[in-house]
């Protein structure tokens, strides 16, 4: 091979070679070019709103009836009727059972007749108080009479015209000793009708108590609701005192839950609750704390407070189990965002917002957090884009591209 061809194959080789480096470096420049174009962080954002937000706390309580009454019958004596059965509902009113009522029908026919006798009694002493203020009233008008006649005897006997005795006759005609003899039969007529009138009045009482007696063997329903025991039977022997039946309200119920000091000043009458019963459903009913006792429980240190919940479909019954889930510390009207969207750096929490593509660092203050959202008090407004995914990787003033997010 000549010197001449060599030297030419090395040239092309050389040249080939620098084309290559030439190439290479124009398509490394480019790909940083394109890079520098490129760099941004992707980043997930969410739109601070004005909302309510609470620390939502659980509590669990025990389902117990809006009323329960027992049954305790005021006459005792032997069951002779039971009208209603264990599970019945039964309307305020009605009558569940009636105990034996001979004796005490007896009292009452004799009270009665005391009544009638007491009654023809005060008649009869009324009509004495009559004739006895009748007979006062003429016998004062006949000595008012007999005075102005002695006034006219005694001119006539001092001009001579009568004797003594006819003066002596006209003063004894006009002395009130009879009027006052008279005036005691009024008194004690008197006395006669006021006895007569207690009397009427004692007989009246014990008719009453008779009666009230013979009422009591008729045992009624004290108020509208289910019986829910019944502990009587025909023919038993039932005592003052005995609890024969018991009647429940489940048309409303309530949940009662226990809740210790430190957090009983946290609730309110009127604050919104969510309950949740499991054996009824486990269907989510939205009612409100109706009462929270004003002292302490002395069998347990704790707080009654109790949740009233509508149950004309009787599926929830005394005794259940519920789940009562509460917003404590609830703010309203408050700029709330995502709680992981704020960071601590250096002494401070920052919010970055997405302003015209580049992250922007706010520095904030916080509120409530309940974990998932926080309240922010300052450094952002409503309608800032807040970047919640991503914030770990972005810096101040850096270039962002929204991924997710609104």
């Amino acid at each position: 091979m000549s010197r001449k061809f060599k030297f030419t194959v090395v040239l092309i080789v050389i040249l080939v070679g620098v084309a290559g480096l030439i190439s290479g470096c124009t398509s490394s420049t480019d790909l940083k070019e394109v890079q520098v174009e490129e760099k941004y962080i992707p980043v997930e954002i969410e739109t601070a709103e004005i909302a309510s937000l609470g620390n939502r706390t659980r509590f669990m309580g025990k389902v117990a009836a809006n009323e329960e009454l027992a049954v305790i019958p005021k006459a005792m004596g032997i069951v002779t009727s039971i009208n209603v059965e264990l599970g019945d509902v039964v309307e305020e009113g009605s009558v569940l059972f009636t105990i034996e009522q001979g004796d005490i029908s007896k009292s009452v026919e004799q009270a009665a007749n005391a009544v009638e006798l007491a009654n023809r009694s005060v008649s009869q002493a009324e009509n004495g108080l009559k004739t006895a203020s009748v007979n006062y009233e003429l016998s004062k008008e006949k000595i008012e009479n007999a005075m102005l006649n002695l006034e006219r005897t005694k001119k006539l006997y001092e001009e001579g015209a009568i004797s003594k005795s006819q003066l002596e006759q006209a003063e004894l005609a006009a002395s009130d000793k009879n009027l006052d003899v008279i005036k005691g039969q009024v008194t004690q007529a008197e006395i006669s009708y006021q006895q007569a009138l207690n009397q009427l009045r004692q007989a009246e009482i014990s008719y009453e108590q008779a009666m009230s007696g013979l009422n009591n063997t008729v045992v009624q329903a004290p108020m509208s609701g289910t019986i829910a025991s019944l502990n009587v039977k025909e023919g038993q022997i039932i005592a003052n005192g005995q609890v024969a039946a018991t009647i429940v309200d489940t048309d409303k119920v309530y949940v009662q839950m226990n809740v210790v000091e430190n957090m009983i000043n946290k609730l309110q009458v009127g604050q919104e609750a969510e309950v949740h019963i499991s054996s009824a459903g486990d269907t989510k009913i939205t009612s409100t704390i109706s009462y929270i006792a004003p002292t302490v429980d002395p069998r347990n240190q704790l707080y009654p407070v109790k949740i009233y919940i509508d149950n004309l479909d009787n599926k929830i019954k005394p005794g259940m189990s519920g789940e009562i889930i509460l917003n404590i510390d609830k703010v309203d009207s408050a700029i709330v965002i995502k709680s992981n969207a704020v960071l601590d750096k250096d002494g401070k929490q920052i919010v970055y917002v997405v302003e015209d593509d580049l992250s922007v660092a706010k520095v904030v203050t916080v509120g409530l957090d309940t974990g998932d959202y926080v309240e922010i008090k300052e450094g952002i407004k409503e309608g800032d884009k807040v970047i919640v995914e991503g914030q770990h990787y972005v810096e101040d003033g850096g270039k962002v591209k929204v991924v997710r997010g609104e």
